[in-house]
């Protein structure tokens, strides 16, 4: 990703120009072109930019802690951040992952009380930039058409987190494991073989994402490959045949 000049600003100086910056919206910037900040004006999202900080992480290193103020949120460059939480019994619920252009944070970051729901550590080496949150509710709260987008974000993410939800009601690992192949297909995606989808995460903690022992995510994913619906190779799964992957739904 190209830094647009307000992110170049921010990563030398902090201070204040004569002239207000204006964002030139790079179509190649994910920043840019993130529905979370269509509806910002240039120098609003120039300004969100200014203020941002570049963070370079090694493996194993915390972006953010479950339970902490959500003061900035990020957007990931590269590398690859795991989100899990602690049970009681203190081992970790995996709950996703977020790779180059995802967002992470931001619907905390928008409430004044907002606190980050999981833990975010890098899997990898990553290089991510945060963001004010102070300074994204005050552009929230001077916008009512930026309220509305932010609104509508929020409903598409909780839509997203009842599919979550749904997958993990799956009766047995196998319907489980499928649903969520199944979600990782594009809704603009039509074809019933050759689909190409790269696992977010490793195997293992994806096993715990859907609830089961990484034994049984490995026998029911060859399973699936021994039944001709699946080809496997190290993190990436092709579709062979998606009605067949459908029709173990029930």
């Amino acid at each position: 990703m190209t830094s647009c000049d307000a992110i170049k600003l921010a990563d030398v100086t902090q201070a204040r120009l004569a002239e207000p910056l204006l964002c030139p919206r790079l179509a190649h910037c994910s920043i840019h072109r993130h529905p979370f900040f269509q509806d910002l004006s240039d120098e609003d999202l120039a300004s969100l930019c200014q203020r941002s900080r570049l963070h370079t992480l090694e493996t194993g290193e915390m972006l953010c802690r479950e339970g902490d103020d959500a003061e900035r949120f990020f957007i990931v460059l590269s590398g690859s951040v795991k989100l899990f939480r602690v049970t009681d019994q203190g081992s970790e619920r995996v709950l996703g992952s977020a790779g180059g252009d995802d967002v992470l944070g931001e619907v905390p970051a928008c409430s004044p009380d907002g606190r980050y729901p999981w833990y975010a550590q890098c899997l990898e080496p990553s290089r991510v930039r945060s963001f004010s949150g102070a300074l994204l509710r005050e552009m929230v709260a001077g916008r009512s058409d930026y309220m509305m987008n932010v609104m509508r974000y929020v409903a598409a993410a909780m839509s997203q987190t009842v599919e979550d939800r749904t997958i993990l009601t799956a009766q047995n690992a196998r319907e489980r494991l499928v649903q969520y192949l199944l979600s990782l297909i594009p809704e603009t995606d039509r074809r019933n073989t050759g689909l190409v989808l790269d696992l977010p995460l490793p195997k293992g903690l994806l096993a715990s994402q859907l609830a089961m022992q990484p034994e049984t995510f490995s026998r029911v994913l060859r399973e699936l490959r021994d039944r001709g619906l699946v080809q496997v190779s190290q993190r990436q799964v092709t579709i062979l045949d998606r009605p067949g992957l459908q029709q173990l739904m029930g």
